[in-house]
Parts: C-alpha cells; sequence; structure tokens
C-alpha cells in the first residue's frame, strides 16, 4: 500500500515470474543488495532490467548474475535517490531512462551496450513513461497533469497521469488523483482513451482501485 509504514530503505523487492493465466512460477531476488523502490522493469537483450529509485541505480540480471548500474554515477551520501529514475525505453542502439529529478525531468539516452550516456533532453516536470511517435518523444507530465511533447504538442489529463498503452488508432493514458500519500490507497482512479489524434474519446473509472502505476494491453502481455 502507498500509505505504507515501511521505510523504502528497509524494502526487499521480488519480481515475480507469471504464467500466461498470471499464477505465480517463480521469485526473482538478489541475495548481494536490495531491490528497493522498483518503479519499472524491462526484458531485453536476454536480461531483466530494474529500476531502484531509492538508490538511484539499476539492476540488470543476466538469468545467474546481478550487476548494479548507477547511471549518472554511484552517490557517496544520503539522499541516494537523487534523479528518481522510474522508467525504461529501447530502442535499437538506445536505452532511454526518464529522470524524474522531482521537478524539470530529463530523458536520458544511453548506448545500449557499452551503457555509456549520449544525450540528455529536458521534459516534463516529475514525468513518467517514455516513448516516440514520428521522431518525436513524449511523456506524462505528471506534476502538471498533460501529457507533453519534443514537438510542443501538450494534452491536459488533469489529475496525476502515470501509465501508457497504445492500441488500433487509439491511445490510453492512466491518471490517478492527486491526494495527501496517506490517503492514495482507495482514491478513485480513471484511464483516459484518445483517439490517434489525441482526441477524447472515453474514459474508463476505477472506483476506489488507488494508483495507477503502469498500464498495458492484454493482448501485449499474452503474445
Amino acid at each position: 500500500m502507498v500509505s505504507s509504514e515501511e521505510l523504502s530503505a528497509d524494502e526487499q523487492g521480488t519480481i515475480l515470474v507469471l504464467d500466461k493465466d498470471f499464477s505465480v512460477l517463480s521469485r526473482i531476488q538478489p541475495h548481494e543488495f536490495a531491490l528497493r523502490d522498483i518503479h519499472d522493469i524491462a526484458w531485453r537483450d536476454g536480461r531483466l532490467w530494474v529500476t531502484c529509485s531509492y538508490d538511484n541505480m539499476v539492476a540488470i540480471w543476466d538469468g545467474s548474475t546481478w550487476e548494479q548500474w548507477y547511471p549518472l554515477g554511484k552517490t557517496d551520501a544520503e539522499p541516494w535517490d537523487r534523479n528518481h529514475f522510474n522508467t525504461f525505453f529501447f530502442e535499437t542502439e538506445s536505452v532511454w531512462l526518464v529522470a524524474h529529478n522531482k521537478g524539470p525531468s530529463e530523458m536520458l539516452q544511453f548506448n545500449r551496450r557499452s551503457l555509456e550516456l549520449e544525450s540528455r533532453i529536458l521534459l516534463g516536470h516529475q514525468a513518467h513513461n517514455l516513448w516516440r511517435e514520428n521522431g518525436d518523444l513524449y511523456t506524462c507530465s505528471s506534476a502538471e497533469g498533460a501529457v507533453v511533447g519534443t514537438d510542443g504538442l501538450r494534452v491536459e489529463t488533469g489529475g496525476f497521469p502515470r501509465g501508457v498503452a497504445f492500441g488500433n488508432g487509439f491511445r490510453c493514458v492512466g491518471v490517478s488523483e492527486l491526494a495527501e500519500r496517506k490517503a492514495r490507497d482507495l482514491t478513485t482512479a480513471r484511464i483516459m482513451v484518445f483517439d490517434e489524434n489525441w482526441k477524447s474519446v472515453s474514459e474508463i473509472r476505477l472506483p476506489e482501485e488507488g494508483l495507477i502505476l503502469d498500464i498495458k494491453m492484454l493482448d501485449e502481455l499474452r503474445a
């Protein structure tokens, strides 16, 4: 629960491996260090990538060995969470990482093989999610209640947008209520549905479900 009294410093995150019916097959967790404040996971290049926001770190597992990657260098004093890394976006030669920054956000581009920093783009405020359309990058500018793009696009969503999914000719954006941390668990969230031109089409309400952290298309999960 968002309102949990457990400190992030004491977290021991675990990755659940599910089958297509969402039954738990196994659990993945490193022994050498803790996965604290997990925000995103991805499977690419035969490896599992995990954003661990509390430690400003990305954990990478190759099936047998864990590696700790500090995208902007390891900090030597608290607070460790300087950039609040939260989202991956993979392209042919690059892995992008959203640096929420607890304010004006950056989209960080790294070489997918060497993990060397290649570029950084200012976009959004307390941003989550990242994707590309027709050469331009887009993100959920969560603190502003909007979807924004490098082409100047701005789509007002209100609330706290986080989580995007795409279908044939439409886009879905998760929107959570703005509330104090202790009051977020049972708030009513919604999924806004837009057409390909970002015109609002419909809305799916999720009463008392709390925050939306991400959304996926079912067909994608079952592929």
